[in-house]
């Protein structure tokens, strides 16, 4: 029986792990990876203590941390969670795992377009992650569709091995800072394609091209070797569907204390409805989270 197990092995994930076990419990962190959606980040600028470092950097030092620390862990998908008299039981591939709490820190996963071809090219020049990916595009011409910091962020990252990036944008504008539509623009290697709707990708075996609706209503092709889909995240919280209660942008909707709807089950970062997505707000909120995990597992439990 284990004081708390923690689902996702993110910002939020890791930092509730650090501050469980220095409070002495029973912890086991379980995530199919480590370092979520922030190991995906090319430059990161705005984390305390690092004028700029990478995501995979920072998450590093993150896992380093737990590590030091004895944080036990495990790289699985958890498949079930079930409330049961004396806590929770958590089923994944290899096993079951009793708990008295569970803190939720499964973060987001990348939004699809859903247009025919993503799927059948993904892996195959359809792509979802810059920082992973990039690299595979030396000297190729790659299309990045979004109009979010994430898209902005992505061509930044390719444009350092790819020969020329298309930055396709449904709308006119960009919703991302100024500071990375300022370098976006300044690029020689970046061109924009804007109110351009994503039609359909095609190629034989491998990725070959796109085709994009422009503002006229024309359909349009561009020869591409790659293309990165950076149109958003959306919460993971399938596991917990119908188990604690979400708001309507499928997020798990928490109390000040990182409380769900069910005592016990306590979230934070990304997977929730706090509503600026950041990665030094979701090491904070796991912090939060941890403590109040922490408070429930010595007064509820004392009482059984």
């Amino acid at each position: 029986m284990y004081d708390s197990i923690i689902v996702g092995g993110g910002a939020a994930g890791m930092s509730a792990a650090i501050y469980l076990v220095r409070k002495k419990l029973e912890v086991l962190l379980i995530s199919p990876d480590f370092g979520g959606q922030a190991a995906k980040s090319s430059e990161i600028e705005n984390y305390l203590g690092f004028t700029k470092i990478t995501g995979p950097e920072l998450m590093q030092k993150f896992s380093e941390h737990i590590e030091a620390l004895g944080v036990q862990s495990k790289m699985e998908e958890v498949e079930k969670i079930t409330k049961t008299e004396n806590g929770f039981l958590l089923e994944t591939p290899s096993g079951q795992y009793e708990t008295k709490s569970v803190l939720l820190a499964s973060g987001k996963m990348p939004r699809h377009l859903d247009v025919p071809g993503e799927e059948e090219f993904s892996g195959r020049g359809v792509c979802y992650c810059a920082v992973c990916d990039g690299p595979l595009f030396h000297d190729k011409t790659v299309a990045v569709i979004g109009g979010g910091n994430s898209a902005l962020d992505a061509a930044l990252e390719i444009e350092k091995y790819a020969k020329k990036v298309y930055l396709v944008n449904l709308d006119e504008d960009f919703k991302g800072d100024e500071i990375r539509k300022d370098k976006v623009k300044a690029s020689e290697k970046i061109e924009l394609i804007t109110n351009a709707k994503t039609k359909e990708f095609f190629g034989e075996g491998l990725l070959k091209g796109m085709k994009y609706i422009d503002k006229t209503g024309a359909v349009k092709e561009l020869a591409i070797d790659g293309a990165f889909v950076e149109i958003g995240w959306t919460p993971a919280t399938g596991l917990v569907e119908g188990l604690v209660e979400l708001n309507d942008l499928k997020e798990i909707k928490i109390d000040l204390e990182n409380r769900t709807s069910v005592p016990g089950i306590f979230a934070a970062g990304d997977v929730t409805d706090v509503r600026e997505k950041q990665i030094i707000i979701a090491a904070g909120e796991g912090a939060k989270a941890a403590l109040n995990a922490w408070s429930y597992i010595v007064l509820e439990h004392a009482k059984k």
